[in-house]
């Protein structure tokens, strides 16, 4: 027992000893409380609640000023719920009682890093390895602390020292995945992260990562699957919600995404994930100024330097998108306002959901005269979106044939064509899109994809089959693959 915790015990007992044979009682129910107290805090960080576990590991931290389990409990949410002060005091505590716990080092060094003190996060890590030489999470706080100072080669080297020492640590498979995900490198995240999420699939915060990697690949149905099984573990995760919201964002269920994000966001006010998420939910809905007060963060002292930078893009984003919106809407409402002008205003309209009021501009802007090919591509765009399929392929048909059609042009002429019910006008343009495509392989893919589905629609086997062999040794992305193998594979064909 060290120094202080000697001091500590003997204060304890001088003051349980004072207060005589009336209190001694009050003294046994302290000591269980204390007990319950752990025990409760434990089952709300395991569900994600962070401030109740919080509110009772750190009262039976106040209370048994010499029990390690106590101090270590109230660090641990403590720093959840970004109180950063409160956790590197516990957790000093918790490792001067068993300096031998090394997990407890680990969250101590976190804390020190979350509360932008590397130099003590460095002494924290290096002491952890000074007990124990190639200690797998001292390298993973290293490695983040690399990440934090903006070394990425070296963190890189780092994350892998962790897993060579200890290839189960599925933490340190998850934070070298997200680093790959913060620098665009989404399939190496995906290998990472879905190993991590089988070494640990009990991991709310795996999960939750998983989750992020795959709707950054666009595989929506295995993210909404990964987001629901991280709350599922932890059912008061703020991040976990939020991450759901984002999935039901970009499925167009915005009804949803509100919900989650504001659960997320009663749950952990400070996390600014939920901010960010409900701002895109509000600004998409036309609530530009509520978006702008959601992203107004009320202590941003515990954001990272990554959080603050992306909570400052999002106010940027809604702040510019209001203001342009107002100027726009002056300009066309003197009737100065030109087709481009109009059609801006219209892209804009129906990005905060108001798909009516960009219809009407995009046919003011018909009518004004669209003067360039990127005008017409533009109406079609804003027309499709809405809904007014027809008015859609009406505007996008003239391109074809003119010295300015693109194979895109083709792609989305096919696309209106099928949805309203032309398959051979469908067929012919995805033909003359592929014919055009060259080392497009993105418009043949598309093509490609197109032409399955209308072989599909007229019962065709044989014709889905051939498509989407020809489309998967175009090497698409991630999600169309998996879609394409998901299909052949409930066609009777071996997947390759």
């Amino acid at each position: 027992m060290t120094r202080r915790a000697r001091v500590l015990a003997v204060l304890l007992a001088l003051v349980t000893a004072a207060t005589g044979g009336v209190l001694a009682e009050d003294a046994a129910w302290v000591r269980e409380e204390v007990f319950r107290r752990i025990d409760r805090a434990a089952a709300a960080l395991r569900a994600g609640d962070a401030f109740v576990a919080e509110e009772s590991a750190c009262w039976a931290y106040r209370r048994a000023l010499n029990n390690h389990t106590a101090a270590w409990y109230c660090g641990r949410a403590a720093l959840e719920a970004r109180h950063f002060d409160l956790a590197i005091e516990a957790l000093e505590l918790a490792v001067e009682l068993q300096p031998e716990h090394l997990t407890s080092g680990t969250d101590l060094g976190r804390a020190y890093l979350a509360a932008g003190d590397v130099a003590r996060a460095r002494a924290a890590f290096f002491r952890l390895l000074d007990l124990k030489k190639d200690y797998s999470p001292a390298w993973v706080g290293l490695a983040q602390l690399a990440e934090r100072t903006g070394d990425e080669k070296r963190a890189l080297e780092l994350y892998a020292k962790a897993i060579e020492a200890d290839p189960g640590n599925a933490r340190a498979r998850l934070r070298r995945g997200e680093l790959h995900l913060r620098a665009g490198r989404i399939d190496d995240a995906l290998v990472d992260i879905r190993e991590a999420a089988k070494l640990r699939p009990d991991s709310a915060e795996i999960e939750t990562g998983l989750a992020r990697a795959l709707l950054e690949a666009g595989l929506l149905d295995e993210a909404l699957t990964a987001a629901r099984a991280a709350l599922a573990v932890s059912p008061a995760s703020a991040d976990a919600h939020a991450v759901l919201a984002a999935v039901f964002i970009r499925k167009g269920a915005l009804v949803e995404a509100e919900e989650e994000a504001r659960r997320a966001l009663e749950t952990h006010p400070v996390n600014p994930a939920p901010r960010i998420v409900l701002a895109e939910v509000l600004g998409r809905t036309g609530r530009l100024d509520e978006a702008l007060a959601v992203l107004e963060h009320p202590d941003e002292d515990v954001l990272t330097p990554d959080e603050r930078a992306a909570i400052g893009a999002a106010r940027r984003r809604w702040a510019e998108h209001r203001a342009r919106l107002a100027r726009l809407s002056e300009r066309v409402e003197s009737g100065e306002a030109t087709a481009e002008q109009m059609l801006a205003l219209a892209e804009a309209e129906l990005e905060t959901g108001r798909p009516a009021r960009a219809v009407e501009l995009a046919r003011k802007a018909v009518e004004a005269g669209l003067a360039a090919a990127t005008e017409r591509r533009r109406t079609a765009w804003v027309l499709g979106r809405a809904g007014h399929l027809l008015e859609a392929e009406r505007v996008l048909a003239p391109l074809v044939g003119s010295a300015e059609v693109d194979p895109a042009d083709l792609v989305n002429l096919g696309v209106l064509r099928e949805r309203t019910g032309d398959p051979d006008g469908a067929a012919e343009a995805f033909h003359a899109a592929l014919a055009a495509a060259g080392s497009r392989t993105e418009i043949a893919v598309a093509a490609r994809a197109g032409l399955a589905r209308l072989a599909l629609a007229r019962g065709d086997m044989d014709g889905v089959r051939g498509q989407l062999r020809a489309l998967l040794a175009l090497e698409p992305g991630a999600d169309l693959a998996a879609r394409a193998r998901i299909v052949l594979a409930r066609l009777g064909e071996a997947p390759r």
